[in-house]
């Protein structure tokens, strides 16, 4: 049966008109509209709801957490972060004026052997052979200057290396390169008239430092040795302040005096070792010292 041809349209049609188009399709249209604005409500806004639940309890903790910080910890202000940017620039220059400070210090613990060639002026000496015999004149010179200002040396005092009839190599030249410089300051040091040494006992280099920290391994490494003279008592500040001001950088680990049981009789004494007055009355009884030192010097990795 065909339900189509059964149904009139135009019957269907008023029959919704007068459902919609009286009172009651009003409220039946206000009803519908209620009922989709809950489905957006339970569908969209809800989450959002939730969500901005969430956002708002996370800037409420926040707030609360800064409110509390600052009742702990001052605030600071603009002037104070110039300020310490300033202090950040201040120190970042001092710095580097260590660094080239220091560098200049390692350059001469690098340095190389220097001749006078009769073209060039000075070179540097590159061929081992000569740098060899370089090394061994400038020993015998270092000799020669204990010996002119009547130091006395012990046997094997002056450590040096002695290849014998062997040519080294540059493998071997360098930690021998950078020890000659150690030890013509310490020469030098010795020599020096105002701390009053007579003796050189002991100059050895050792395999390792007591004080020095592994951890500045990176920056740089020891070279240790230990010194021991014999002089008045009155002149090892001299000689201390003579190791602290070198062009090498010392650093003292320690420092062991002993009398000998000898004596020295000197007057006042200035900075410079000088006798300030010769007479009778101010000679004192200075008694002869044995001190030993050890320290280390700052090879940098520059």
């Amino acid at each position: 049966m065909n339900i189509r041809k059964g149904i009139d349209i135009s019957q269907l049609r008023k029959i919704f008109e007068d459902i919609f188009g009286g009172a009651s399709g009003f409220w039946i249209s206000i009803g519908g509209i209620f009922f989709l604005q809950i489905i957006l409500l339970l569908v969209f806004i809800s989450p959002l709801s939730s969500q901005y639940d969430k956002a708002y309890k996370s800037i409420g903790d926040l707030s609360t957490a800064l409110e509390n910080y600052t009742l702990k910890k001052d605030l600071y202000n603009d002037a104070w972060i110039t300020s310490k940017k300033k202090e950040a620039d201040l120190y970042d220059k001092e710095t580097e004026k260590c660094k080239s400070f220091l560098k200049g210090r390692d350059e001469r613990l690098k340095a190389f052997f220097m001749i006078e060639d009769r073209e060039k002026g000075l070179i540097k000496v590159e061929d081992v052979a000569l740098w060899k015999n370089e090394y061994i004149k400038r020993i015998s010179a270092l000799a020669m200057k204990l010996e002119a200002n009547h130091i006395t040396v012990s046997a094997g005092a002056l450590p040096f290396q002695d290849w014998k009839a062997d040519i080294p190599t540059w493998d071997a030249i360098l930690p021998v390169q950078k020890r000659f410089w150690v030890l013509e300051a310490i020469v030098g040091i010795v020599s020096s008239h105002s701390n009053g040494i007579k003796k050189l006992e002991k100059l050895a280099f050792r395999e390792s430092a007591a004080s020095y920290d592994p951890s500045c391994a990176q920056f740089y490494t020891p070279m240790p040795l230990t010194i021991k003279v014999e002089l008045p008592a009155d002149h090892i500040q001299f000689l201390l302040h003579d190791i602290l001001k070198s062009y090498i950088p010392f650093v003292i680990e320690d420092v062991t005096i002993v009398g000998t049981g000898n004596y020295f009789n000197s007057g006042l004494l200035n900075e410079d070792g000088e006798v300030l007055e010769n007479g009778q009355n101010s000679r004192l009884s200075n008694p002869v010292i044995d001190v030993t030192i050890d320290a280390y010097v700052i090879d940098y990795k520059a």
